[in-house]
């Protein structure tokens, strides 16, 4: 049997301090807000040493609390940082219209547009175009789907700084101040905070 790579034992080791370190804490979902649906998009690029493929990285916002949030390594190898945010926006987009659908089934209407915050420009340029250059024959057809969300009225995609993005949190490892920074944008907080414990 072989040893295990002491990177990932490291790895290993760093979630459980993490873990350890992160017990007290819980997310809030405060109840004020407007029913409106917001998300955030972003991926790293190439960041898998092994595969070279990207990770996806969303999170979705209904009025003031994160509903739903997920980071994945994609099905393929991006060939650009603008091809692994591209696809990123696709997946978030299936993700806001089933919750959009889900809501609307208990009662709850989400106005249209539904924002989407990206941090890469070319690739909101992308899905707001729909002439397709050159650069972009490479990307599957049902990547796509964001330009149809877009050019239906279901998603108005914003450009959102880097810094602000708080979607990279689920996509890169972080300083412990960046980390903080961004888990507060997410509402984490101690359960001492809440007033009765989580």
């Amino acid at each position: 049997m072989a040893e295990p790579c002491v990177d990932h034992l490291a790895a290993v080791h760093r979630i459980l301090r993490y873990l350890q370190g992160t017990k007290e804490l819980g997310i809030m979902f405060p109840s004020a807000g407007s029913p409106t649906l917001r998300a955030y998009s972003d991926s790293d690029f190439a960041g898998c040493i092994d595969t070279r493929r990207s990770t996806s990285g969303w999170c979705v916002q209904f009025g003031d609390a994160f509903i739903s949030w997920r980071c994945k390594k994609q099905d393929k190898v991006s060939k650009s940082s603008t091809e692994a945010e591209y696809r990123a926006m696709s997946e978030v987009g299936s993700e806001v219209v089933w919750l959009r659908r889900l809501l609307s089934d208990f009662g709850i209407s989400c106005p249209l547009p539904m924002d989407l915050y990206v941090d890469n420009t070319s690739a909101i340029r992308i899905a707001e175009n729909p002439v397709l250059h050159d650069r972009t024959k490479h990307i599957e057809i049902h990547v796509h789907y964001i330009r149809d969300l877009v050019r239906e009225g279901t998603l108005r995609l914003h450009h959102l700084q880097t810094e602000e993005q708080v979607a990279d949190l689920f996509t890169k490892a972080f300083s412990t101040s960046r980390h903080w920074f961004l888990g507060n944008k997410l509402m984490l907080r101690d359960r001492h905070q809440f007033g009765g414990g989580c």
